[in-house]
């Protein structure tokens, strides 16, 4: 078998040199073609169907069962594979159709909470040759956002957002982490993956605003130590071993060209610092943004996403942990989970009448309804919290399998779920559930970000935090009395958390419009005092008792 297989494109009549033995997904995504993939690659959502035109051959893998329930025998027989599910062996011609395509929502709009006060600031003067436009970029481990700025107007033209195609090799930073160590070629799989993903966002939002990708001049990328690392194509294993060290810390210069950006390879790229394996440039970012060192002391921001990240300002200073959260905050590892783009559910309500649940959809800007696809974080957190008030869910995470709702049956192995919408009225006309197992995933992510906070206040004197900001893409939506009620946070007054949005994405649009941010940011590196949560002789108590809701 030959190292190299390839792919025909027949919509762009381009060829794509495709690793054998890689998927589908993963050989177009690294040539730039981003499919949707709402499950994340894992054979579900049926989003990333392409159609086998001509191959050769055994030039794909055979079709696993779950691929054909997916699927149909219609569209089998009709050529349709799950780009996420088949393998390329030889060589194939393919086609995309429109549907399967990740469609960019590029939004314009005003300026996100924290940076506000970019507005009073003056026209900027620049004597660098990236005086024009720069992109920040916010690499997640679940999700990437871009913001495309005018550097000189201090001012964001537009953003977009697109979930991170790394996410086939697994939901968490381990997981790739893993892959690296075992497989050789698996790095520079990674960076080509992000770094087409990052071309993906800026070419979207350079032909929606109408800017020459040339004049992006400037970039500056944050994103938690193990993303950092993968993007710059540095090795990020001794990030999951003991003692968890990263390759590097100090902030990076590099130019486009040399990590593969080709859109403007001469433009100069920065990343902001890191503190330790498990906090990176993402949560350096956020505090920068929040101007967490002038806030009164007792503030605690809290970046809620795969990797949850807590920083605490107390009398002693800053403080800050890391807590494996996992993928449920964010939609992923969910059955039905999604990003939060239209079709989304973002938020329900459990009518006692009827004991089912109303729900509502992101819908796209362009007016098109869309029905029901599947569950952003915001919509997971808001399912979990109105069944529990209404006594779906018990307290231990468990379902009342006497409540008597026709909603609540049997799902797989017999175990229980709750339809949320009926076949019928869903997107791919398949019912719309949440498994136990979901609300399992739920309760592990709120038991290991509560265990963070609690123990963070513990070892800083407080009992609990005087005011949260609440960060991160999913902190941008969650309902506060959800969280409050499901017991993510210690019980406080509810004007006492403050959504601050996506904070490390505000941080890196600051630092792309301000010098100065690099010097405060690596203040705020050097500075916090870092509480390892694993070495903690309390984490697994805490941790067991931040459980039940």
């Amino acid at each position: 078998m030959a190292d190299i297989a390839k792919i025909w494109i027949k919509l762009e009549d381009h060829a794509v040199e495709a690793r054998a033995g890689a998927t589908l997904m993963e050989s177009l995504a690294a040539a730039g073609y981003l499919l949707r993939s709402d499950c994340g690659g894992r054979w579900r959502c049926g989003k990333c169907m392409v159609r086998v035109v001509h191959s050769e051959p055994g030039a794909l893998s055979d079709a696993p069962e779950t691929e054909r329930e997916v699927l149909g025998p219609e569209r089998l027989a009709a050529g349709y594979r799950l780009a996420c599910c088949a393998q390329v062996l030889g060589e194939a011609a393919i086609e995309i159709p429109p549907e399967s395509r990740l469609a960019a929502e590029v939004v314009q709009k005003g300026l996100p909470v924290l940076l506000s006060k970019l507005q009073a600031m003056p026209p900027a003067v620049f004597k660098s040759h990236a005086a024009g436009y720069g992109l920040a970029i916010d690499v997640g481990t679940t999700t990437l956002a871009a913001y495309l700025c005018d550097r000189k107007q201090r001012s964001i033209v537009g953003s977009t957002s697109a979930r991170n195609p790394q996410s086939i090799f697994g939901d968490d930073v381990i997981s790739r982490i893993h892959a690296v160590r075992t497989d050789p070629s698996a790095l520079p799989r990674l960076q080509k993956m992000t770094v087409s993903a990052i071309e993906w966002a800026m070419s979207a939002l350079c032909h929606r605003f109408r800017v020459d990708p040339r004049a992006v001049g400037e970039m500056v990328a944050v994103g938690n130590s193990t993303m950092i690392h993968l993007l710059l194509g540095e090795d990020p294993s001794s990030i999951g071993v003991f003692p968890y060290t990263p390759q590097f810390s100090e902030d990076r210069t590099v130019s486009a060209g040399s990590i593969g950006l080709t859109l403007n390879a001469s433009a100069r790229l920065r990343t902001l610092p890191l503190i330790s394996g498990y906090l990176g440039a993402d949560i350096v970012s956020a505090a920068l943004a929040a101007d967490l060192g002038q806030r009164p002391a007792g503030t605690m921001l809290v970046d809620v996403g795969t990797n949850g990240e807590i920083i605490f300002l107390s009398d002693r200073g800053l403080a800050a942990t890391s807590c494996a959260t996992g993928p449920a905050f964010e939609g992923a590892c969910i059955r039905h989970g999604m990003q939060a783009t239209s079709g989304a559910i973002d938020s329900v309500r459990f009518r006692s009448e009827k004991r089912s649940l109303d729900y509502t959809v992101i819908q796209a800007a362009d007016g098109k309804k869309k029905k029901a696809a599947g569950i952003c974080g915001s919509g997971v957190i808001s399912v979990v919290a109105e069944l529990l008030r209404a006594g779906v869910i018990s307290k231990s995470g468990s379902y009342n399998k006497d409540f008597g709702a026709a909603g609540l049956r049997p799902g797989e192995n017999h175990i229980l779920e709750f339809e949320i919408v009926p076949a019928g009225q869903a997107f791919n006309r398949h019912p719309i559930t949440f498994t136990q197992a979901d609300v399992r995933a739920v309760q592990l992510a709120k038991g290991a970000l509560r265990a963070g906070i609690d123990l963070l206040c513990r070892e800083n004197g407080l009992e609990r935090p005087r005011t949260i900001l609440m960060a991160g893409a999913f902190g941008s939506y969650i309902n506060r009395a959800d969280a409050l009620g499901l017991g993510m946070f210690p019980q406080m007054k509810i004007d006492d958390i403050e959504v601050v949005g996506n904070a490390a994405g505000a941080g890196a649009v600051l630092a792309l419009l301000d010098e100065s941010c690099f010097e405060r940011a690596r203040t705020i590196a050097q500075t916090v005092q870092v509480l390892d949560l694993s070495a903690h002789p309390d984490f697994q108590n805490t941790f067991i008792n931040s459980l039940s809701f």
